[in-house]
């Protein structure tokens, strides 16, 4: 019997520079029984072999590559495979994703996936399996890829924790991981860790600091490992002195921060944010004051910006020597509850799930018009990574001089071949 489990790429061309690595699928392979024969294929960094017959193919899919991810399961289909959906998007759309496949995983596949194996053995593989809240402290330790190495710094992807406790109006997470916090056992953490034998390591956490105390208890524990690390965190990490001290000598480098807007009305209505410019200024100083990398995740199109917030923005990353930041689109993921008050409103502009991407503008802005919107977003982009910009920012920022300016570079290249004219859906 022959499994193949599959993580499809976006049609998109993208610098491998911003790739996310797959934990997903290496766990699903643990969780198959020894006697079956598992690829496993990230369309991003190699092509998908059509010539092989595989008996059952899962794929793994987010909104962004729904449509691309019911296109392969059609091939295979036709090829009398049998095909299961997971992932995000068939969690949150499951009667949309079984009109392409035979079954689909709703929330966590390891819960139900040595189940969904015995069924497809005995010929009777279900619609619909659904597990939530698996058990982190029965987590098998992934069989990695050798494609994980194929990421920026050659940095292996790994995970402590799921779920998160903030329930933002336009982040999905908790459709899938649910509002409980749950983590793994740090032996087991520290075990995934020293069976690499690698020494840089990219945390793929919501929020590796959710839990101050299993955090604590984590950060004492890689301490001794002499690794090097980034993750994702919230501003509450700087609440805490101790906390970000451990961080910093457990080998945190660089953390990205979802500090989404500079608005300050915006900000009221974000339950994970620090609640005016004045306190993030500050957060941001006590972080990168520390030797950690400060990474901005700012989102545009929230109902109060208006055309002014895209200078406003550029005007505090610069204040604050922001070390680098990404620009996103705001985009209603479908199973958010902005996604259903923006279809309550009239306002979504396409259900094309290709430009559900952080890079297209698929809604109706109340204080702009979609174009200006998306000229807007390119522009801070173009003007945060200029050259001037870059050298400008980074003398205050010399700790890490080459992933400084890896990143920099890889992110002046990107907004440079940007066009708004691609940053708007047809309507």
């Amino acid at each position: 019997m022959r499994v193949l489990l599959l993580s499809p790429a976006s049609d998109e061309k993208r610098s491998h520079f911003f790739r996310i690595p797959q934990l997903t699928l290496s766990v699903i392979a643990m969780l198959t029984p020894p006697e079956i024969e598992v690829d496993i294929v990230e369309e991003e960094v190699e092509k998908i072999n059509f010539e092989k017959y595989y008996d059952l193919v899962g794929i793994s899919c987010m909104t962004a590559v729904a449509q691309k991810a019911y296109q392969l399961a059609g091939v295979f289909k036709k090829k009398g495979t049998k095909v299961v959906l997971g992932g995000i998007h068939p969690t949150v759309m499951p009667q949309e994703a079984i009109q392409h496949c035979d079954s689909v995983v709703i929330g966590e596949a390891e819960g139900t996936w040595p189940q969904l194996i015995q069924d497809f053995k005995q010929n009777r593989l279900q619609k619909f399996y659904k597990s939530l809240d698996f058990d982190l402290a029965n987590f098998p330790i992934p069989k990695r890829n050798s494609n994980h190495h194929k990421t920026p710094f050659h940095m292996q992807p790994i995970f402590t924790t799921r779920g998160c406790p903030y329930d933002c109006e336009f982040c999905s997470v908790t459709n899938l991981y649910g509002k409980k916090l749950r983590h793994r056992r740090v032996a087991d953490i520290v075990e995934e860790i020293t069976q690499t034998k690698e020494k840089k390591f990219l945390f793929l956490d919501d929020n590796i600091v959710g839990d101050v105390k299993f955090a604590k208890e984590l950060f004492a524990a890689l301490s001794p490992l002499k690794i090097i690390w980034v993750g994702q965190a919230s501003m509450s990490l700087v609440k805490d002195k101790n906390l970000l001290r451990l961080a910093k000598k457990s080998g945190c480098i660089a953390l990205f921060f979802g500090l989404e807007s500079v608005s300050p009305n915006a900000l009221e209505g974000l339950p994970k944010a620090l609640k005016s410019l004045k306190e993030n200024g500050d957060a941001i100083k006590i972080i990168q004051d520390s030797g950690i990398m400060f990474h901005a995740s700012m989102v545009f199109g929230f109902d109060d910006d208006d055309s002014f917030i895209f200078e406003r923005t550029l005007e505090f990353l610069m204040k604050n020597r922001i070390v680098t930041a990404t620009f996103n689109i705001l985009t209603p993921y479908p199973g958010t509850r902005i996604f259903e008050r923006f279809e309550r409103e009239g306002r979504l502009l396409s259900r094309n799930w290709s430009d559900y991407n952080h890079s297209t503008v698929v809604f109706w802005p109340k204080k702009m018009t979609p174009e200006q919107l998306a000229e807007g977003y390119i522009w801070t982009g173009k003007n945060f990574y200029s050259k001037s910009s870059i050298l400008k920012r980074f003398f205050d920022n010399f700790s890490h001089p080459v992933l400084y300016f890896s990143m920099n570079a890889a992110f002046h290249q990107a907004y440079k071949k940007k066009n708004p004219e691609n940053c708007v859906t047809r309507y």
